[in-house]
């Protein structure tokens, strides 16, 4: 795995912060990060607490708990925005990644659903802040138009994946960046994913305590139903991370050097025994074999999301209690419940175009500033998204009697469908670089 891996020491340049101008641009930042979650926030909602299963106490306990982080991510998100036009989009690619890992509802090893955050990237690329921000409203529009989540539980569901996640991944980052860049984004992003769904667990624990054994017996079984089913999705998450961060580092470098992720130069601790697109090859099968094993081993599994599963443990835990807000909008409410696997399929396409789209943007400058012809580019990412696309193909053809696992199916089609993104951006990319040397 380490020979996969970017390798590099690295040490923390400071980076000035600039002063917040005016109302009018932290309006814009907002108004331009929703417009983003429109098109790009998918509907898996594994480690969403739903609408009305949290005590109103507790729902505005976590509301004023997650409040100021947001307001504080509000304040450098718009900071982010004034550098330079390379910040701004590996901002937006840090929040379309968010986005599409949310719409993946993987299968995992104890026959549930569950789906990774993506939030890790942003955070270690721009602070915990931004993705505050956008992970926020990718939560907020999932309660209100997908009805995933909720609007009474949204403070707690903020806390979990847009403040603990983000917050998490940076500071493991920074404390494990001297063993080398790529492994420490891989742990760190890791370890935010299990952060993110613990945090969960603790939440409803708090909430629901069993009657015998109090918190503890509680948080036992909600880990139970979160923390173990997301071991292997964390996993995949932290190899999906490493996938893009190569990208960044190997096309993108500046980016990382302004923010202070890595030094400048960059000293390599072990030269990369393959190129970076046969890197991201590698680590894509890995993580696509850790979301198909879970097939072999659970064949008769009912592949139900681990939502569901923590609904029917407070139930359990606390027979009598009754939710006390219902969702703003429901799929089934309009009769549309069948359709759902087809807006899974359609964000996830939004979302992964955005993202390929940014990333071959990035390859094209980097290859036109270094005076490289894009022949071998543009083969290589014919074979990726080829690739890709028969195996969009090919999942077309599989039916399945379980909803979750069908949206898994939908969303991962949407996915590779949207990786034709990268032959967009890669032209703009090249003239946008052809543009600047005139300049």
């Amino acid at each position: 795995m380490t020979t996969l891996m970017l390798e590099a020491r690295t040490e923390v340049a400071g980076v000035p912060r600039r002063p917040f101008t005016t109302r009018y641009r932290r309006a814009l930042v907002v108004a331009s990060a929703a417009a983003l979650a429109v098109f790009s926030t998918g509907t898996a909602s594994a480690m969403h607490i739903a609408e009305g299963f949290l005590p109103q106490t507790w729902a505005l306990v976590w509301f004023l708990a997650s409040a100021p982080f947001v307001i504080y991510g509000m304040r450098v998100i718009g900071t982010q925005v004034q550098r330079s036009p390379q910040q701004k989009l590996t901002l937006g690619m840090s929040g379309a990644f968010s986005f599409v890992l949310s719409a993946l509802k993987i299968p995992s090893v104890t026959g549930s659903c569950s789906h990774p955050t993506g939030v890790a990237l942003g955070a270690i690329l721009f602070g915990p802040g931004p993705m505050m921000v956008l992970g926020t409203i990718v939560l907020l529009f999932q309660a209100i138009i997908l009805a995933h989540g909720g609007l009474t539980t949204l403070g707690a569901n903020v806390f979990s994946m847009a403040v603990v996640g983000p917050i998490v991944g940076y500071w493991v980052f920074r404390a494990l960046r001297g063993f080398g860049t790529g492994p420490a984004v891989f742990v760190a992003a890791t370890i935010s994913d299990l952060a993110t769904y613990s945090t969960t667990a603790v939440q409803l624990a708090l909430a629901f305590p069993a009657e015998v054994g109090g918190f503890e017996a509680s948080l036992a079984k909600f880990l139970g139903i979160f923390a173990i089913t997301q071991v292997p999705l964390a996993v995949s998450e932290g190899l999906l991370t490493l996938i893009i961060f190569n990208q960044l580092a190997q096309y993108n470098r500046e980016v990382l050097e302004e923010q202070g992720v890595i030094a400048s130069p960059v000293v390599a601790l072990a030269a990369p025994s393959m190129p970076v697109w046969q890197r991201t090859i590698a680590l894509g099968v890995v993580a696509v074999a850790l979301a198909t094993v879970p097939f072999l081993f659970n064949k008769n599994a009912e592949w139900l999301g681990a939502d569901d599963r923590s609904t029917a443990a407070i139930t359990e835990l606390a027979p009598t209690y009754q939710p006390w807000f219902e969702s703003v909008f429901s799929l089934e409410y309009f009769d549309l419940g069948d359709y759902e696997r087809y807006l899974f399929e359609f964000q996830s396409v939004l979302g992964a175009a955005v993202l390929s789209g940014i990333v071959g943007w990035m390859i094209g400058r980097r290859r036109a500033l270094d005076g490289a012809s894009g022949e071998s580019d543009v083969r290589n990412g014919v074979i990726i998204v080829g690739t890709a696309i028969l195996i969009g193909i090919g999942t077309q053809f599989i039916e399945t009697d379980f909803g979750e696992l069908q949206a898994f199916l939908s969303a991962t089609q949407g996915v590779c469908f949207g990786l034709v993104g990268f032959f967009v951006g890669y032209p703009v990319g090249r003239k946008a670089a052809v543009t600047h040397t005139h300049a």
